[in-house]
């Protein structure tokens, strides 16, 4: 994760980083699907992707899963005022639902691939190029735009009787990498290195990746092959800026509730829908069943609650009860999440036994599903199940031993000395999913 406060030596990211000083950091969260429509459905209903039918990007929990409670919902069924300001759904395909908001969701239906300053980075229908530097404000991009509107909301909402759950969900630094100049001139680009080897691991099935069409449709990046070093470079340079832009966007935010005076009795949550690649194992974007790509930053703040970190596994989808908890509402029905309230009491707890993610094939849609990945994390392994989704047949297996091999380079499955560890894995995975 590309951020200091968790152990980023390159990111500049102070507000974050005082943010994970005043909460609880995660060391070991997991999303359940990593890309954007799918785990944030799945954290939303605390509901794991199979339990909703929820893996593409154009896929409407209300048309798979019409009855189930939202966490934002939940809230306003108990009495409490919700709003929503940017990407909280997904952002496009028309994934709305007025239900879960007590007013009309705003800026949460724009492209990130219109999100340009400058009209040369993007003049025509087609996607512009993949990394924008423009010597404009913060407002240039939507980003900032989300931000003012949510300044205005918190002193709105400060000043209610009502109690208020108001979530706000950046684009960045979903590509492009784009970023207000001043955000790309804090980093010496030849500083910026991948967290690992950029060619291939050996020994994994072809299932396990795609040709990430995300970043291949943008003007400036060739349709197949590696990318080229300078501009691989540059992208990735672009990433930290954007991310650099976003965790300026939070400290506004956490002034406004400051000046509001609402900080102190405020729970704030910071999450993202995904981990990334930035080139490493010679790939980019998400949606790989892998650990760069399900690894997640979770920072809680809570009033009365101690600040520190935790290796405890939990779960994104746990969120959902957590929050129920602490806020002294009642356990929610039905949910496939666990609340980890206890583990802010004390963070030495271990937590769950494992974390569960998910990625289907082929990627990206259009076509039907025809091989699922189940990916499970515990505290030191990862293994990976490809399966058929008719038949049911095991296509293929991974095995990671994380306290040897922590960029997942080594797939130990099939090694005899491994057998064991194999069939207790697959045994806790049969239990869970």
């Amino acid at each position: 994760m590309n951020l200091g406060c968790y152990g980023d030596n390159v990111a500049v990211t102070p507000n974050l980083d005082a943010l994970a000083s005043q909460g609880m950091v995660f060391n070991r969260a997991y999303c359940q699907f990593p890309s954007c429509n799918a785990s944030r459905s799945s954290l939303l209903t605390g509901m794991r992707p199979d339990s909703i039918s929820v893996w593409r990007l154009g896929t409407h929990f209300r048309k798979t899963a019409p009855e189930v409670v939202t966490l934002p919902e939940y809230f306003k069924s108990r009495g409490y005022h919700t709003e929503s300001i940017g990407k909280v759904l997904h952002n496009y395909a028309k994934i709305t639902d007025d239900q879960s908001w007590s007013a009309p969701a705003r800026l949460d239906q724009i492209s990130h691939f219109g999100d340009y300053a400058l009209k040369e980075s993007k003049p025509g229908k087609e996607k512009g190029i993949a990394a924008e530097r423009a010597d404009v404000g913060d407002d240039a991009y939507v980003d900032g735009k989300i931000t003012e509107d949510a300044v205005a909301t918190i002193a709105r909402l400060a000043k209610s009787d009502v109690p208020f759950f108001l979530a706000v969900g950046f684009l960045k630094p979903h590509s492009p990498y784009n970023a207000p100049k001043r955000y790309w001139d804090l980093y010496d680009r030849d500083e910026i290195k991948p967290l690992g080897p950029v060619t291939r691991p050996e020994g994994v099935t072809e299932l396990a990746w795609f040709n990430f069409r995300e970043v291949r449709g943008f003007s400036d990046v060739p349709e197949t092959g590696p990318l080229p070093e300078k501009l691989a470079a540059r992208l990735r340079h672009g990433y930290y800026a954007a991310t650099s832009y976003v965790d300026a966007n939070v400290g506004r935010l956490l002034d406004a509730l400051k000046s509001a005076g609402a900080a102190d009795d405020t729970v704030i949550v910071f999450w993202s829908d995904h981990g990334y690649h930035l080139g490493e194992n010679s790939h980019w974007t998400k949606v790989t069943a892998r650990d760069l790509d399900a690894h997640v930053p979770l920072i809680v703040r809570a009033p009365g609650k101690a600040a520190g970190r935790t290796g405890a596994l939990v779960e994104y989808i746990d969120i959902y009860p957590t929050l129920a908890e602490l806020c002294g509402l009642p356990e929610p029905p039905g949910l496939d999440g666990e609340s980890f309230l206890e583990t802010l009491d004390n963070p030495r707890r271990a937590g769950k036994l494992a974390a569960f993610t998910q990625v289907c094939r082929p990627w990206p849609g259009g076509q039907p599903i025809t091989e699922m990945g189940h990916s499970m994390r515990t505290k030191r392994y990862r293994y990976t199940r490809w399966v058929d989704v008719e038949t049911k047949e095991v296509l293929a297996e991974e095995l990671y031993d994380h306290d040897a091999d922590p960029l997942e380079r080594r797939n130990l499955a099939g090694r005899p000395e491994y057998n064991a560890i194999i069939t207790r894995l697959r045994k806790l995975m049969a239990e869970t999913i």
